[in-house]
């Protein structure tokens, strides 16, 4: 699957004796740095200031090749859509033969053989609740389809989002997400009809123990007690569109309590429940779909990033027949959306989780987190929290942890470090984010993280913390 892997490997000095390529020379190499030079004067700043110092030539398993001969450890997985290491020829073949067959054609248009199949599979794989697919190019398409479903199923305008998370960055996703006010800046007076709470993180809720009497979670109280009672009247409620895990946000889960809490709202009041599975779905979170973790049957879920394996852009809206069955007359998807080759490469993914045992990986993974992550929480101060769910992983860094104000400056430089180490990691938000391949060898992963731990040694003994 993965070739000539070993000529660039060298044993690390760990316990584990994980494999991993020697560290880089300096960042970026000279001829990264004449090439994204050049970029910066190509495109819009606001993209090129968020590159990484590397131009990549290769990529190939979990490994990444620059055009400088240096060779990285990819703890990114593209935004945790190449959930199974790039390469593999079991994901590209079946595209490769689709396009030979049948080539592009707009499946709003005309329908192909592969696009039923998905749409069955797909349907047979996820939650009972859901009996209905909708297209999408991606992870943003298929949100913004999701929101103008739960208005039109239910006639209602308005929809609670949660403040933390990420649903992507056009006019109206991002605003949904409010993950942070630089993404949302300048676009939120364009888009109306949503309401926030703060998610229910457990590390930073703003909010006492669960009321005597209560809904049984403070998250839920909140929105009981002073959003419905306040600010939006609960008849104008089409519904609620969570992710199950916060990705981008840190990597934070919610508790059982609160999920309980919320179905009965949704439940009392008529609302859908709508989950934002785009990038905790396909196997990141050590479940093929992270609701089924807490037993959810949600009205809709939504698809994207590692639908199409790393190999096709496509994404999907699932639902109920409430949410998606009772009217034809909402416009969705776009030209691109479920190409016949990009339907080939999901059904792939999908049959690569059932004929491997990716998910028993994803819990290995989860395990050295656990114990690699908590020994540098335990070590330093500096680290407020470390957590992992599967291949979600992530460290969140505070000046102390009696205030548990966080410490940006110290992320970015632990996550610089570790890019001199050769391991590269998404330090963009609000958390040292890890998301590794789903099929990484749990020692290999041990020795990527052991290099991390080094990377926050250095940045903290730099910054005098």
């Amino acid at each position: 699957m993965i070739e000539n892997e070993e000529m660039t490997l060298e044993k690390d000095s760990s316990e584990q004796g994980g494999l991993l390529p020697p560290v880089p020379g300096q960042l970026p190499g000279p001829r990264s740095a004449a090439k994204l030079a050049r970029l910066r004067e190509l495109v819009y700043p606001g993209t090129a200031n968020h590159l990484a110092p590397l131009v990549i030539a290769a990529k190939r398993g979990y490994l990444v090749d620059d055009v400088d001969g240096n060779t990285f450890v990819d703890l990114v997985s593209s935004s945790a859509s190449v959930p199974l290491g790039a390469g593999r020829d079991d994901l590209i073949d079946p595209l490769v033969e689709a396009m030979r067959r049948i080539g592009n054609e707009d499946s709003h248009g005309v329908a192909s053989e592969p696009m039923v199949t998905l749409a069955e599979k797909l349907l047979e794989i996820t939650p009972e609740s859901l009996t209905r697919v909708d297209l999408g190019l991606n992870g943003t398409e298929v949100v913004e389809t999701a929101v103008k479903m739960m208005r039109r199923a239910t006639g209602r305008p308005m929809v609670l989002g949660f403040l933390g998370g990420y649903h992507g960055e056009t006019s109206l996703t991002a605003v949904l997400g409010a993950e942070e006010t630089e993404i949302s800046k300048g676009i939120r007076p364009m888009s109306s009809g949503f309401f926030h709470a703060p998610y229910p993180n457990p590390y930073r809720s703003p909010f006492a123990p669960p009321r005597v009497g209560g809904s049984g979670d403070s998250t839920v109280d909140f929105i009981r007690d002073h959003l419905l009672f306040h600010a939006v009247d609960p008849e104008e409620v089409a519904g609620v569109l969570i992710e199950p895990i916060l990705g981008s946000g840190g990597c934070v889960a919610p508790s059982q309590e609160f999920w309980d809490a919320l179905v009965a709202l949704c439940d009392e009041y008529g609302w859908l429940l709508a989950v934002d599975e785009v990038k905790t779905g396909f196997g990141r979170s050590g479940e093929m779909f992270a609701v089924e973790k807490w037993g959810i049957q949600p009205d809709l879920m939504c698809l994207g990033k590692a639908m199409g394996g790393g190999v096709a852009p496509i994404g999907a809206v699932l639902g109920s027949e409430r949410a998606m069955g009772g009217y034809d007359d909402v416009p969705t998807g776009s030209t691109w959306s479920w190409l016949p080759w990009a339907c080939a490469a999901s059904l792939a993914v999908i049959e690569a989780f059932e004929n491997e045992p990716i998910l028993e990986n994803v819990r290995a993974l989860e395990a050295v987190g656990r114990d690699k992550l908590g020994a540098i929480c335990d070590r330093h101060p500096q680290v407020g929290e470390a957590r992992a769910f599967g291949g979600f992983q992530a460290l969140e860094f505070v000046r102390d942890r009696e205030s548990r104000e966080r410490d940006p400056e110290l992320q970015h430089l632990a996550g610089r470090k570790a890019q001199a180490l050769g391991i590269l990691t998404d330090s963009s938000s609000t958390s040292l984010n890890i998301q590794p391949s789903l099929s990484m060898p749990p020692d290999a992963f041990a020795s990527a993280l052991d290099r991390i731990a080094a990377a926050v040694d250095q940045a903290v003994t730099e910054l005098g913390r």
